[in-house]
This record gives C-alpha cells, sequence and structure tokens, in this order.
C-alpha cells in the first residue's frame, strides 16, 4: 500500500493553467454542469456555459452573475462547435480549462434496431468531446497549456444490459479510453486530459427506481469534489467508492446469474 501512494504522489497531471482563469464548461444549464459552473464562479473563474436550451442558459447566469457567459451549442453537431468556437475567439477569451460534461442517455428496447440510437448517443457523448479538444489544443499550447477534463461514467467500466448499458455504456468507455491515450501523448506537451467516473447522480437524468439506490450523491457535493480533484491534479477521478468497488465486482459475476 505504502509503495501504491508513494507512486500516485508522482502520478498527476499537468499543472492547471490560470493565466486568464476562463473555463468552457459542456451541459452547463443543469444537474452537475450548473454546479460545476457555481463552483468555479466560486473560485473566481470566468465560465463560459455551453448547453442547448438558451432559456435554461439564461437562468443560470441571472443566478451566477458576468462571471457565467452563456452559448448555446448543441455538441453532437461539429459545425456548431466550430461557430461558437470561433465566436469566442473573437471576444479574446482565452479558456484554459474544459469540462467536457454534456452526455446523451440512450435507450432502447429488446428486439429493436439499436444503430441510430447509438449513433445518436456517440455523436454527444464521443464526437462531441473530441471536437472541443481538436479546436482547442492548440491554442492550448500556444497558452502555455491547459486541462481536458471528461465526465464519463462508472459505466465505462461495467454497463450490463439495463438502461446504463448499449450506447451509452459504451461511448463512456470510449471517451475514457482516449483520454488515457491522449494523457500520454501530450504529457510533455504540458496538456492534461482527465476522466472522471461518477456513480449515480441525483439530477433529473436519474429514474425514480435509481434514486433510492444507496450513496446516491447531490450534484452539488460531486461538483465541489470533482473541481477540488481537479486542482489537485488528479488524472483519473471516481468519486464514489461505494459504485467504484461494486461495479468491479460484477465483472467476476459469471453472466448466467447478472442475465437473470
Amino acid at each position: 500500500m505504502s509503495i501504491h501512494i508513494i507512486l500516485s504522489l508522482f502520478d498527476q497531471s499537468p499543472a492547471i493553467n490560470q493565466t486568464s482563469k476562463t473555463c468552457l464548461l459542456t451541459g452547463a444549464s443543469l444537474g452537475l454542469g450548473k454546479h460545476l459552473a457555481i463552483e468555479m464562479v466560486k473560485r473566481g473563474w470566468k465560465v463560459i456555459g455551453i448547453a442547448r436550451r438558451e432559456e435554461k442558459l439564461k437562468e443560470v447566469e441571472q443566478e451566477l452573475g458576468t462571471l457565467f457567459i452563456p452559448y448555446v451549442c448543441d455538441v453532437s453537431k461539429p459545425e456548431q462547435i466550430h461557430q461558437v468556437s470561433e465566436q469566442i475567439k473573437q471576444r479574446q477569451l482565452k479558456p484554459t480549462l474544459f469540462f467536457l460534461n454534456a452526455a446523451s442517455f440512450d435507450s432502447s428496447d429488446k428486439w429493436q434496431p439499436m444503430l441510430s440510437a447509438h449513433r445518436q448517443t456517440f455523436d454527444t457523448n464521443y464526437f462531441g468531446v473530441i471536437a472541443w479538444v481538436d479546436k482547442w489544443i492548440n491554442d492550448l499550447k500556444k497558452w502555455g497549456g491547459g486541462t481536458f477534463v471528461v465526465i464519463s461514467s462508472i459505466n465505462a467500466i461495467f454497463a450490463g444490459s439495463g438502461s446504463a448499458g448499449g450506447g451509452y455504456g459504451a461511448s463512456k468507455a470510449a471517451v475514457s479510453s482516449v483520454f488515457r491515450s491522449l494523457r500520454l501523448r501530450y504529457y510533455n506537451d504540458n496538456i492534461g486530459f482527465v476522466d472522471v467516473l461518477p456513480g449515480p447522480i441525483a439530477t433529473q437524468a436519474l429514474g425514480p427506481k435509481e434514486k433510492t439506490q444507496p450513496f446516491v450523491h447531490q450534484p452539488e457535493d460531486e461538483a465541489r469534489y470533482i473541481v477540488e480533484q481537479v486542482f489537485k491534479r488528479k488524472r483519473h477521478i471516481e468519486p464514489s467508492w461505494y459504485y467504484s468497488f461494486k461495479i468491479r465486482q460484477l465483472n467476476l459475476v459469471p453472466d448466467k446469474f447478472l442475465a437473470k
């Protein structure tokens, strides 16, 4: 255990570039995203808030004031990411920290076609993340470095056959995997890639039955913990010890029992 602790001290993401104290946050209008915005504003950062619904963004802007800068954008559409990014650059805003939190949650019934639902989910959860990285990584290099944080899911480790399975679990596994690869590729360039694997959070995306599970976290607590860990330069964050342990055990259970 002591060796693991010692090694973990050296296993850090590059330091957060705080020169502009500006971050970009997708899925900023509700749930975890809104509370991540609140946490960053508390730290004195400008938050460029990205979401699809203008009315919800305006509500957050009214609550947080001038440090919250809203932009309407559907992250599943690369052309919108390009347009919004160009608008941000024209305003001379320089985000050096990105919270890529927007997500799509697909559900398809057994025996029903999956391709369309899976493609839509990947367009948001995977390609909608990579598009932001593509658009800004060269700017981060010019500005001395930066950090991309993706909000993945504990379902990246084990999705099962329920509603968290299918395209959602696969897209989260894919984006976590590519962030681990990018972390190594750009480490010496002072650009960090942090993946976060939350367990269930009490937001609108969680169904009534799921909210009765043990150790469901509140979004404000989850956001505070994630931001703290990011600034501690953690490269991989799993906020729920209970679900991190439980879901890894499920990988050891034979399929004939899980299928029941």
